[in-house]
């Protein structure tokens, strides 16, 4: 993981993380999922100065001992995530201040957003609960990695990436924001298959048929369909 990408998540994201929060205050007294943003906000903010500037710890490595025998050299789907990411996350409430919206802002609206952002955060923290100690924001394969097949892993084989999709598709919908949908299938979506495919590559290399016969078993993001 090269200089540039540490610099963006210890300082960079301390910006965006108030940024979000702000977007959520502002947003909080028309809409139930400024709540959302601001306490996400809030939380990732304290945690990387709680984590890395008082603790020393470097999140973005498995906290798991072993040496690390296989990794992405390059850093293209990190930033091709984070621009995914930034624009799903940041687009709709800004749309929702700034403008008078295409589709409608009704009530019915954030209560379907926020189940989405309930149920993707639920199925995330399930799937990093699984990983344990092996979970890792760079993508690796360390000494003693375990073929994770169980938890959400049973059912899909990248559980945390479809908690991701699920909570920016609440949000979308949850500001009725018709950018942040276009977002989520022109920027975020091409980066998340985009990664998947770079650490399905270092799994099959790493594991061979054992990962070969669980990718024919288990579908990718859609139980049983896809």
């Amino acid at each position: 993981m090269s200089r540039m990408v540490i610099f963006f998540l210890v300082v960079v994201t301390l910006g965006l993380a108030i940024l979000l929060a702000a977007l959520g205050l502002a947003t909080l007294w028309t809409n139930l999922l400024g709540w959302f943003l601001l306490i996400s906000g809030l939380i990732y903010f304290f945690g990387i100065v709680i984590v890395y500037w008082f603790r020393r710890i470097q999140f973005w490595r498995p906290r798991a001992k072993g040496e690390m025998i296989r990794e992405e050299r390059s850093d293209w789907s990190f930033w091709f995530i984070v621009v995914g990411m930034v624009s799903a996350f940041y687009l709709p409430p800004l749309e929702y201040l700034l403008t008078e919206g295409v589709l409608p802002r009704a009530s019915f609206m954030q209560v379907a957003g926020l189940f989405l952002i309930i149920f993707g955060s639920a199925l995330f923290i399930w799937a990093r609960r699984t990983l344990g100690h092996f979970y890792s924001g760079h993508v690796s394969v360390i000494e003693g990695q375990p073929l994770m097949q169980s938890g959400p892993y049973g059912f899909i084989r990248h559980p945390a990436y479809a908690g991701y999709l699920l909570i920016t598709l609440g949000l979308a919908i949850g500001y009725s924001s018709l950018i942040g949908l276009v977002a989520i299938l022109v920027l975020l979506l091409p980066s998340v298959l985009y990664r998947m495919n770079v650490e399905e590559k270092l799994l099959h290399e790493h594991f061979g048929e054992s990962y070969h016969r669980y990718a024919n078993r288990i579908k990718r993001l859609l139980p049983g369909i896809w």
